[in-house]
């Protein structure tokens, strides 16, 4: 299972980070059907590289999740 991780910016101007366990085709349009309309997102260079990574997160299949 991928995890692709995001930078989603609030109407206020916060930064949270969101993860997506999804395919890369679809992560960008499951992060922005979760957040509230008005926010952006943007996929970081940086993922999660090692299986232990992915799975420390317990994310199921399709997930989307608000990390902090």
């Amino acid at each position: 299972m991928d995890v692709q991780l995001f930078r989603v910016t609030t109407d206020n101007r916060g930064c949270e980070i969101w993860a997506a366990a999804t395919s890369n085709e679809e992560a960008f349009s499951r992060i922005l059907n979760a957040v509230p309309e008005g926010w952006s997102a943007a996929l970081l260079d940086t993922g999660l590289t090692t299986s232990r990574e992915r799975d420390d997160l317990k994310l199921q299949a399709g997930e989307v999740r608000k990390l902090r």
